[in-house]
């Protein structure tokens, strides 16, 4: 009987064990001092569900390396140590950025400056020959920033980019300087270390970091210190910031004189959901316990988060260290990287959204001798990271998608104008546009603009235009209505939360179903006309979907015996008209489709693309061979099958493109809450620029 009980109970604690899993969290932490802070951390800061253990590097570089090798879980980096910490083989993300605002006014990025000594008088055009004092060789605001500026305005000259490194052509523009990390002895020259802690990244470097960048040139050993713009009461009298225009200015003034918008520091850890919920977890409930100290030590200042941050945010889920950084302050990375080739300036590397598009982009490629290349990708928002990212080069969106890009950083390099007359127009001022529309079946009279609540709803996908934004955000300003699970009673939104009532309608398998591509059956214009009349009561596409679809020679099989005249158009007005009528009875104008690119490859896309379009477009001489505004099988591959020509834009920003009414349209729209890409994207309260 005994044995029974205890075998009970044993069991019994096996299974409060297993529905209550401890989360053992490392710490890595590179000196001493973290060390001791990490350990009262450990004793204020655990939960029951979380203990707190601290694992000790030399240095950044090892503890990125013991995270990657699982012999710890987190640290907090600098940009340019999220940077290096991204790349192959070590593959960590960022989870939680540090706070510099307040909760309710949260400020996710700093500036990088340049301080000097109000007594000294040189400018920045007289910088070469100067001592410099660094936060660490590779950090953000100490290297990364001013570095990277000074090379790309041709201050340091990188003479042999084969050879030489950038350590090599920094030391040789400085005088003297001490940066952390550096292998350059000229580099090492002025920091206060003894013995082998001299140069040191860490705190063993009396020099290192920002405090240490401050302290040397407050000591005389440098002439100018590379820090952020926040800066201790004694440097704000005394000592003044060295500005690109060749001016200096008060510390006060750091936005009117910085080198650049960094994003804030932020803890990494392997990109494996396993690691990420735990460490997010535990930073989550630290904050809530008032005894936890996470940004403040007796045992010295930024240790393990920076002293000036107010508390950790979590970032969204679709954030990688690209999309945290940002492409501009990447690309300063990899400009401090040499030996980079250049690309073939003689190709646009086209990204696809399907296995169709991939099938006829491969046929374009072939056609065009190589000058397009395909990348594949399964989404647009691939395709938006891909551009981005320099792994594609082009990619055609919807108006929503455009958007998420134009946030991203993207450009619009030309639109598509399904106007075939003002395709002939050479010197007028060109806009494509379309009209979305709310289609439904004329037997359901019922139904009008006013009374959709409840209907079963097809959309294009969650994001597009015509499909989600236009009618999704008039339903919005309407009711005040946020949660669509509670307006409609099933939909079919490509994109949305596959288990919600938003993809009960979704024609799709297991592996397939709600996916914002052509796997999903009911995705795009044809496939939420196909959701209408299989499934739903309201599809919402263009004005000339129905015409495309039934009735004519093209028609797809799921259309067969169908008439236009079976459907009917819903009016804002609360009436009803015939599809043909949509030029009167429809949700909005919006602008056409267009070509997203980054803003360094407008010229060479447009340039491709226009050469391409005299040879496959409407009236090109070798649509034999291949036609661009031709899809076989399913429809609007690449381009929508509607399109005339393309056009270059003349606007030179993603909004200007969209126009403020359609933009002010989103933006009402995200009021409800950013998703995805969007979110990763406008994360920050100040851009990288």
């Amino acid at each position: 009987m005994a044995s029974t009980v205890q075998l009970i109970f044993f069991l019994g604690m096996v299974a409060l064990c297993l529905a209550n899993p401890i989360n053992k969290i490392r710490w890595c932490v590179k000196s001493e001092a973290e060390l001791k802070k990490c350990r009262d951390v450990s004793k204020t800061c655990e939960s029951d569900q979380t203990t707190l253990s601290c694992v000790l590097r030399a240095n950044t570089d090892e503890c990125v390396r013991a995270i990657a090798d699982d012999l710890a879980d987190a640290i907090d980096l600098d940009s340019g140590e999220i940077y290096k910490a991204s790349l192959h083989p070590y593959n960590l993300k960022p989870v939680a950025a540090e706070n510099y605002g307040t909760q309710r006014e949260p400020d996710t990025c700093y500036f990088s400056v340049a301080l000097v000594k109000e007594s000294s008088n040189f400018l920045f055009r007289e910088l070469k020959d100067k001592r410099s004092c660094h936060t660490a060789v590779g950090r953000a605001a100490g290297w990364t920033a001013p570095i990277g500026t000074l090379i790309e305005m041709g201050m340091i000259k990188m003479d042999d980019p084969e050879s030489q490194s950038v350590e090599k052509a920094v030391a040789k523009f400085f005088s003297a300087s001490c940066a952390p990390g550096a292998k350059e002895p000229n580099l090492c020259k002025q920091c206060a270390g003894k013995q082998d802690k001299k140069c040191q990244a860490s705190e063993n470097e009396p020099y290192f970091g920002y405090a240490g960048a401050r302290a040397c040139l407050k000591d005389d050993k440098g002439d100018v210190s590379f820090v952020k713009h926040i800066l201790p009461a004694e440097f704000q009298k005394g000592y003044m910031l060295l500005c690109l225009d060749n001016t200096r200015k008060p510390v006060s003034e750091y936005e009117k004189c910085y080198w650049a918008k960094v994003p804030a520091h932020a803890v990494v850890t392997a990109d494996r959901p396993e690691k990420i919920q735990p460490v997010v977890k535990f930073l989550e409930e630290a904050q809530k316990k008032a005894e936890c100290k996470l940004f403040s030590s007796p045992y010295g200042k930024d240790l393990m988060f920076k002293d000036s941050a107010s508390s950790l945010i979590t970032l969204p889920e679709k954030t990688d260290a690209f999309l945290y950084l940002g492409s501009a302050f990447t690309n300063a990375n990899k400009a401090l990287h040499v030996g980079l080739t250049n690309r073939s300036q003689d190709l646009v590397r086209w990204c696809t959204q399907s296995a169709e598009e991939t099938g006829k982009c491969d046929l374009w490629s072939i056609a065009s001798g190589g000058k397009i290349e395909c990348i594949e990708a399964s989404s647009a928002d691939e395709c938006i990271t891909k551009v981005l990212k320099s792994e594609a080069d082009a990619v055609t969106l919807d108006g929503g998608y455009l958007y998420t890009a134009g946030e991203c950083g993207l450009v619009p390099a030309m639109q598509e104008i399904y106007d075939a007359e003002m395709c002939k127009q050479t010197k007028a001022k060109k806009k494509g546009t379309y009209v979305a529309v709310a289609v439904v079946k004329k037997s359901n009279k019922a139904i009008t603009w006013k009374s959709l609540k409840g209907v079963k709803s097809c959309h294009t996908a969650l994001g597009r235009t015509a499909g989600y934004n236009i009618p999704v955000g008039l339903i919005q300003k309407q009711t005040g209505t946020c949660d669509l699970t509670t307006f409609f009673k099933e939909s079919c939104i490509p994109g949305a939360d596959v288990n919600s009532n938003l993809c009960k309608l979704c024609g799709g398998n297991e592996k397939t179903k709600c996916l914002p591509n052509s796997k999903e059956p009911y995705y795009s214009y044809d496939g939420a006309l196909r959701c209408l009349i299989e499934k739903g009561d309201v599809a919402f596409v263009k004005g000339t979907t129905v015409d495309e679809n039934i009735e004519n020679a093209k028609s797809p099989a799921w259309a067969k015996g169908v008439k236009k005249d079976d459907f009917e158009l819903l009016c804002p007005d609360n009436t009803r008209k015939p599809v043909s009528e949509y030029e009167s009875c429809n949700l909005a104008t919006v602008p056409s489709h267009g070509i997203a690119v980054r803003p360094e490859s407008i010229d060479i896309v447009v340039r491709i693309v226009t050469e391409q379009q005299q040879r496959f477009g409407r009236n090109g001489d070798q649509t034999s061979s291949f036609q661009m505004f031709s899809s076989k099988g399913k429809r609007d591959q690449l381009f929508k099958d509607s399109t005339q020509c393309l056009s270059p834009v003349e606007e030179k920003t993603m909004n200007d493109f969209l126009g403020k009414e359609y933009t002010d349209a989103i933006s009402g729209l995200n009021s409800c809450g950013k998703k995805g890409l969007l979110a990763a994207c406008t994360f920050h309260t100040c851009k990288v620029q």
